[in-house]
C-alpha cells in the first residue's frame, strides 16, 4: 500500500473553482480499482490531497504530511455524503415511516415501540440525517447523542431485538426504493450494525448515563461511490 500527498497553494480567490475541480476528478479516483481511499483538507489556501493506493503508482511525490497547525485544518468533501446519496430529509423521513409502520405488524418490536410518540419516525429520520452529513436539526432540535441515549436507558433489549430491528428496517429501505448501489448499502448497514449494538449496550442495567457521548457521524469508509 503506498500514501500519496499533494500539496496545493491555492489563491483565496480561486479555492471555490479548485475545490470544484478537485470533486469532478474525484469520479476518476473512485473508479480507479487501484484507489483505496482519498480525502482533501484545507488549511486557510493550502491544500493536502492524500491518496491511499494498493499498488505502486506513477506519482510526483510521496510524503510524510505534518498538518503546520491542526486547528485550523478542515476536510473539504470530494464525494456525496450518505445523506445526499440516500435523497435527503424526505427520503429518510419515507423510510421510517415505512419502517414504524412495519414495526406495529411485528411481533417482536410491536411491544418495545407500544407508546411511540407520533413524530418518533421523524424525530429518528433527523437522527440519521445528521448521522449521515446532512444538517445538525437533531443536535440542535432534539437534544443530540445524550437525549437519544436517554430514550435506551433501562429497557433491557436484547440480540433479539437488535437482529429484527435490522432485518425489519432493510427490508424495509428495498421497499421505500432507498439507494441500492453495494458502496451506499455496505456504509448503511454497517452504520445500523454499529448502531444498534451501541443501543443494546446503553439499555442494560447500571450503564451511567452521565458518561459524555459526542453525536457519532458516518461516511463511505473504505468505499466511494460510483459517479
Amino acid at each position: 500500500m503506498i500514501v500519496e500527498y499533494a500539496h496545493y497553494l491555492v489563491p483565496a480567490e480561486r479555492t471555490e473553482d479548485f475545490e470544484k475541480a478537485c470533486r469532478a476528478a474525484a469520479s476518476a479516483l473512485s473508479a480507479s480499482p487501484h484507489c483505496r481511499t482519498y480525502d482533501l483538507s484545507r488549511n486557510e489556501n493550502q491544500y493536502t490531497l492524500r491518496i491511499v493506493w494498493s499498488t505502486p503508482q506513477d506519482v510526483e511525490q510521496l510524503a510524510e504530511f505534518q498538518a503546520t497547525d491542526k486547528r485550523l485544518e478542515r476536510p473539504v468533501d470530494l464525494a456525496p455524503t450518505l445523506y445526499e446519496w440516500a435523497g435527503g430529509a424526505a427520503a429518510l423521513e419515507k423510510l421510517f415511516t415505512g419502517f414504524y409502520a412495519n414495526v406495529a405488524n411485528d411481533p417482536v418490536l410491536a411491544p418495545v415501540f407500544a407508546h411511540m410518540d407520533p413524530n418518533h419516525p421523524k424525530h429518528v429520520a433527523a437522527w440519521l440525517g445528521e448521522i449521515f452529513g446532512g444538517p445538525k436539526v437533531y443536535s440542535e432540535q432534539h437534544g443530540g447523542h445524550p437525549h437519544m441515549v436517554s430514550r435506551h436507558l433501562g429497557r433491557a433489549l436484547t440480540e433479539n431485538h437488535r437482529r429484527h430491528w435490522v432485518n425489519l428496517l432493510i427490508d424495509t429501505a428495498d421497499e421505500v426504493g432507498l439507494p441500492s448501489e453495494a458502496e451506499f448499502r455496505s456504509a448503511f448497514v454497517g452504520y445500523l450494525e454499529w448502531g444498534t449494538r451501541m443501543a443494546v449496550m446503553f439499555s442494560q442495567p447500571g450503564v451511567d448515563p452521565t458518561v459524555p457521548e459526542p453525536m457519532p457521524t458516518w461516511g463511505w469508509g473504505e468505499v466511494r461511490p460510483w459517479f
